[in-house]
């Protein structure tokens, strides 16, 4: 909810049961007064407990539950001034009251304590209402001194992310957070606490409200395994299992999410793997494709011991070649078959007659018909004419419509056919992998090319304009790395279409990448937490940042397929909202030996539950990553140690790029982010293949020794 002062506008959908609460439970000042009194330290943990739980109590249930939390309001002074310990009112004359605002110290301090009364406010029970301006970063006294410098044009960021990240916990699991019993406690004088238990979920939030003081804070576990979302590490458990424990620095919070060890995901069997795409396959010199030298590549993935065989997205590429900007999310890329460019007419030969064919083009209807339609028409249209720049009657996909034009229906049999032979070919390759305990990993790209057959057959679940431009656009928004941020150009999704379907579209999607791989890397898993939606036409800088499907994209999908065999790319920037999305889940995420924070020439220990990498396909080689970062060392010695620590690990998988296997710099990279020429063609050769196939030999006998070591230690 949020609050302007005269009227409550909802997001979303009012609550239900709003119209049927009692009066007394519709504006809950005691929680202002009562949370703000904790959080500059005037009252105690165990004060806000025994509020809290009296209020509790007392109110009916169903007021307790849908009364507007209030943190700010229009006759009382604003959020941040009164966390920034500003002086009373009565020690102000009238024109310091209307002039007063926080130094630096004060403003830091008052930001700092918004994201505990945030995180608070979105986890306690009560429907949350924010007071206009307290996102922005509005500061006052009672009104009318609490409206202070309209900052409209100019919001404090920092409240603006506080508030974002705050609701995204609490849309992640709304379900525990809006209907869930509250039991609240403290565990010292400065620690306030409270589990929320809907069913079998539960989940407890721990804050410290003391700017000195840090805490260890034990708590009963209450489910097979926990995680803490807020901080991004595992709490520590007791011996026995009973308990676990986290600890919180001064204005620290915690968010333990107790959870069974089986949730949405299929579990990954320990071992280690390599990527490689296709086309980097040795083959005589030319681009890797299906048939023959995959197959010979499965095979010295075997000799060599490994489990996994990770590949990138193998639909069609885009005029750079980059399969994370293609034609199609359903189609493969012809380019991939064994034989395409040499003797394709003898692959499709007597095509016509065979129920295979035929059984194959009724059961992929859905998506085969809108890409060969495509496909045709843009080869009498022109490869570089996007399709709303089409005649106006190719605009919009209809079932037949290629076949309304000799010209563009004589082509569609040509694709249609091409994407049998990838089908078959595929197929084979993929159950040679499996008879040889080869399971491959594919790559699904989170956003696909408005250039699209996709988009063109799809056109009301994207956010296009009425010509079918995009509307709104991925991209990201100023960092490290960027300073204006970055535009993508794929055009967004409209979830809340989805949503109404079913997420119809999606379950298509998930279900071809299930038939394709044996596990399936979602690549940018942070947009189904929150995403970046640039109005079309507009610069990174005016974008903004908006809610994803979050977790019921998930169930639903897991409802449908049963435990999803899915991994998270959960790189870049983490919020508590994608941990938590990992954590429900259950998927495995990535952890990157370049992204580590400490010196891992020292020792490294990658995250719980998640799949150590040497590299990506969009990183820098482990061996240029070190001559980078440490020009003095000994790179062949460093690389050596750090390879032995990402085998050592803890993590249960672990994957090396191909290029890092064969010891190689920066003239390997696979991609450059943000560079559109010169990626995607790294190809190996068989000389440095077999050599590989050695190292990776010798490195599976050490890793296989070494978790046989260290499960037998966990037995003992």
């Amino acid at each position: 909810m949020w609050e302007d002062a005269s009227h409550k506008v909802s997001y979303g959908e009012l609550r239900k049961y709003l119209q049927g609460s009692e009066l007394d439970g519709v504006m809950n000042y005691p929680f202002r007064s009562s949370m703000l009194r904790y959080l500059t330290n005037k009252t105690t943990a165990h004060d806000i407990a025994r509020r809290m739980q009296e209020l509790y109590e007392n109110y009916p249930r169903e007021a307790f539950l849908c009364g507007l939390n209030l943190l700010g309001s229009h006759d009382r002074r604003r959020v941040l001034t009164v966390l920034g310990n500003a002086p009373d009112r009565h020690a102000l004359n009238e024109e310091q009251l209307r002039d007063f605002r926080l130094n630096e110290g004060q403003r830091s301090l008052a930001v700092s304590r918004l994201w505990v009364a945030a995180l608070l406010q979105m986890t306690m029970p009560g429907v949350p209402c924010i007071y206009y301006g307290d996102e922005a970063g509005m500061e006052g006294y009672t009104d009318p001194y609490n409206r202070g410098t309209y900052p409209w044009g100019n919001e404090d960021q920092n409240c603006r992310t506080i508030y974002r990240n705050a609701i995204a916990v609490r849309k992640l699991l709304h379900e525990v957070f809006e209907d869930g019993d509250f039991e609240p406690f403290a565990a010292n004088d400065d620690v306030f606490g409270f589990y929320r238990t809907l069913g079998d979920t539960t989940v407890c939030v721990l804050a410290n409200a003391s700017l000195k003081n840090s805490h260890v804070v034990t708590v009963p576990m209450r489910g097979e395994s926990v995680d803490d979302v807020v901080q991004g590490k595992k709490p520590t458990l007791s011996e026995d299992g009973g308990s676990c424990s986290v600890h919180l620095w001064p204005l620290g919070t915690s968010v333990l999410y107790f959870h069974d060890n089986e949730r949405l995901q299929l579990p990954m069997e320990r071992g280690m793997g390599v990527i490689c795409h296709i086309t980097s396959v040795p083959n005589g010199g030319k681009a890797g494709t299906l048939g023959e030298p995959s197959k010979r590549f499965v095979d010295v993935l075997a000799k060599a011991g490994q489990t996994y065989w990770q590949v990138l997205p193998v639909n069609p590429t885009d005029q750079f070649g980059s399969p994370y900007a293609g034609l199609s999310a359903f189609a493969g890329n012809p380019y991939l078959i064994e034989g395409f460019q040499d003797n394709f007419d003898e692959l499709v030969e007597g095509l016509e007659d065979d129920p295979e064919y035929k059984e194959f083009c009724e059961r992929n209807a859905d998506w085969l018909e809108p890409y060969v339609s495509f496909r045709a028409i843009k080869e009498v249209v022109g490869d570089d004419i996007p399709w709303p720049l089409w005649p106006e009657n190719l605009r919009t996909y209809r079932p037949g419509i290629a076949e309304e034009e000799q010209t563009i229906a004589a082509n569609t049999e040509t694709h249609r056919r091409a994407q049998f032979i990838f089908e078959k070919q595929w197929n084979e390759l993929r159950a040679y992998a499996n008879e040889r305990g080869i399971k491959i990993i594919g790559d699904m790209p989170m956003y696909v090319s408005a250039d699209s057959s996709d988009v063109w057959a799809e056109r009301e679940i994207f956010s296009l304009d009425e010509a079918g431009n995009p509307e709104g656009v991925a991209g990201c928004p100023p960092d490290n790395f960027a300073k204006d941020g970055q535009i993508w150009g794929n055009p967004t999704f409209r979830w809340d279409v989805l949503r109404e379907r079913n997420y119809d579209w999606w379950m298509r999607r998930l279900e071809r990448m299930l038939e394709l791989y044996d596990y399936v890397r979602l690549d940018h898993f942070l947009g189904f937490s929150s995403y970046y939606n640039i109005p079309g036409g507009r610069g990174a800088l005016e974008g903004a940042w908006n809610f994803g499907p979050g977790v019921e994209l998930f169930r639903v999908a897991q409802e449908r397929f049963g435990n999803l065999p899915f991994i998270g790319e959960d790189l870049g920037t983490i919020t508590p909202a994608v941990r938590f999305l990992v954590s429900v889940t259950g998927f495995p995420g990535m952890d990157v030996i370049q992204f580590a924070n400490e010196d891992v020439r020292q020792g490294y220990t990658p995250a719980p539950e998640k799949i150590c990498y040497s590299s990506t396909h969009d990183t820098q080689t482990l061996v240029g990553w070190i001559k980078s970062k440490w020009p003095y060392d000994d790179a062949e010695k460093v690389y050596r140690e750090l390879v032995d620590r990402c085998l050592r690990s803890s993590a249960d998988v672990t994957i090396m790029s191909l290029q890092d296997v064969l010891e190689l710099d920066d003239s390997a990279r696979m991609n450059v982010p943000g560079v559109a020429e010169n990626n995607w063609s790294w190809k190996a050769d068989d000389a440095s293949v077999e050599a590989a196939r050695q190292y990776l030999a010798s490195l599976a006998r050490d890793y296989n020794r070494w978790r046989i070591d260290d499960e037998s230690q966990e037995a003992k």
